[in-house]
């Protein structure tokens, strides 16, 4: 009897848990802000078929599912990859007659078994022939798959990792400036050896991320102890990109439980840390969102957090002064000289719900970045009963964002992972997609409107890595980085689109690749896709388009 009434007992406090927990997992206090918005700001979409399901297996992988956007057979439209789960092989996808098909038999895409888990993943033209290659990580180590003319062979990468650390998500870029691509490959404890994960103040807790230094010859070296980033902590990504506006490439990367670290980039092989709002404070950032919200030139990174979900005593873990701890999502504004401020409270984003991939893009064409941030845990279980939406946050003009997933047509009531954007159909306008984990990938193309724009197509070469192309029209300058890394564990489309409003003249664009040579081409024609790929590969001059060397 006493069994039985304990039983029941525990099934109450369970439901009521459960209750609990759900109520905080549905509140989102974004309600306290005003999110109105004009109608004809809000982009609208329509579903497309995209045949694939990830499969996850909870107790041995992590709850992560790669993905990116990579032109195969430079037609100046993407394919889609994504990663496989432990019994299931990656998958490529192209858009043909309205419809996402499966082309991994004809691209030769390698078969991985059913021994690992794919889990992060760019793409990037390593070998510089003109094809953008695919760089992917498991639980093994890292493999290139190398392109020509559209098919696929593989490489095997002795990776430099202890036996805590998995892969996660990568980033690449020539930090020296020598014509080679380096790769920052973040870890993550494997799944088998993690104790929790509100795990913050045990500094001994978590897996060693890898700074490898391409030395030629498809060798890869770790430089991490002496560049001044050895470091014991759970990272599930990083970015490389000029963040001080020096051409080199920095480093920014995301601590799950820990904070965002920013490195600045000496130029000699080595990065110094420098100090931004979230340092010596703790919180959740897993996702990283690269671009110019406000439009000043200078990159600014926005993190997923934990949010309005959860509450904050059950969020907090194990530390001990809750002052430091930071649930809320983060937006660092680039102020230049690696100057940082936190503006997610004025521009209305600080106090959504729990994120992952996060992504800047232009979804209306009007020359103000919006923000897509995927939603939903899949190993947290109130999650099972309680979804949340995933966020399409649109700019108003005044700088805030206000979320139109419901009227755009994008809610995802899935595990989602991060989103990825891209003009499919070439009709000027961004179409998207949310990466899901153990359940089925949206697709949705965008209905378009009456806004111009300016697509910028610079390949997958070395010297684009970290490229900043700027363009300037009679009222406004414009500025977008080509990175690797953006969202979670993927990677987007290095087809750079600036949407435009009712402008109709460009005068000039500027593109900065990170060898510090210069692209300048005046009046580039609105509504064109500017294909600078043949330039990028032989970095020769062609017809109409000047080449300078930055002094």
């Amino acid at each position: 009897m006493l069994k039985k009434t304990l039983k029941i007992i525990g099934v109450i406090l369970l439901f009521l848990i459960i209750l609990i927990l759900g109520f905080f997992w549905r509140d989102s206090v974004s309600d306290k802000y005003d999110i109105t918005i004009s109608e004809e700001k809000i982009p609208t979409f329509t579903p497309v078929s995209i045949d694939f399901n990830h499969q996850y297996n909870g107790s041995k992988s992590l709850p992560i599912a790669p993905s990116a956007l990579i032109d195969i057979d430079n037609d100046n439209i993407d394919e889609v990859f994504f990663g496989g789960g432990m019994n299931q092989e990656d998958a490529i996808f192209a858009y043909r007659n309205n419809e996402f098909v499966n082309i991994s038999s004809e691209v030769n895409l390698p078969k991985k078994g059913s021994t690992t888990t794919t889990v992060g993943v760019v793409s990037a033209d390593f070998d510089n022939n003109g094809f953008a290659d695919i760089i992917l990580g498991r639980e093994d180590g890292l493999r290139i798959y190398y392109n020509t003319d559209g098919k696929f062979t593989e490489k095997i990468i002795d990776t430099s990792m202890n036996e805590k650390s998995n892969p996660a998500g990568i980033t690449v870029g020539d930090i020296d400036k020598d014509g080679d691509l380096d790769i920052f490959l973040a870890t993550y404890l494997k799944k088998e050896l993690m104790e929790g994960q509100t795990i913050f103040e045990d500094y001994t807790y978590g897996s060693t991320s890898e700074l490898l230094l391409n030395t030629g010859n498809e060798n890869y070296v770790s430089i991490t102890k002496q560049a001044g980033l050895d470091y014991v902590h759970n990272t599930f990504q990083g970015v490389l990109v000029d963040i001080d506006d020096d051409t080199w490439l920095d480093l920014v990367v995301v601590h799950d439980t820990g904070e965002a670290r920013t490195y600045r980039n000496n130029g000699d092989l080595t990065f110094t840390m420098k100090p931004n709002p979230l340092t010596k404070k703790f919180a959740y950032p897993m996702g990283l969102a690269v671009g110019d919200y406000n439009n000043d030139g200078l990159v600014d990174f926005m993190f997923s957090n934990t949010g309005s979900t959860l509450p904050r005593a059950l969020a907090k873990g194990d530390i001990k002064d809750a002052s430091l701890f930071n649930e809320k999502w983060i937006l660092f504004r680039n102020d230049g000289d690696f100057k940082f401020t936190d503006t997610a409270e004025e521009t209305k984003i600080a106090d959504y719900e729990f994120s992952w991939g996060c992504t800047f893009a232009d979804l209306n064409n009007d020359g103000l970045q919006d923000l897509m941030v995927a939603e939903n845990y899949v190993d947290l279980a109130p999650n099972k009963l309680f979804k949340l939406p995933s966020r399409v946050l649109i700019q108003k003009e005044d700088g805030t964002f206000a979320p139109t997933e419901k009227e755009s047509g994008l809610v995802n009531p899935h595990y989602a992972i991060t989103s990825l954007v891209s003009d499919f159909n070439q009709d000027g306008y961004l179409d998207m997609i949310w990466v899901n984990i153990d359940s089925p990938a949206l697709a949705y193309l965008n209905t378009g409107g009456t806004n111009n724009y300016l697509q910028v197509d610079l390949g997958e070469s070395v010297s684009v890595q970290g490229a900043k192309i700027t363009i300037t029209t009679p009222t406004k300058k414009l500025t977008e980085w080509l990175v690797t890394g953006e969202g979670l564990a993927s990677d987007q489309t290095a087809l750079v689109q600036f949407g435009l409003g009712k402008e109709t003249t460009i005068l000039n664009l500027k593109v900065r690749l990170s060898n510090d040579k210069v692209i300048s081409v005046d009046n580039p024609k609105i509504n064109s896709v500017v294909d600078l790929k043949p330039l990028l590969v032989v970095e020769d001059d062609v017809s109409g388009i000047n080449v300078e060397t930055e002094k």
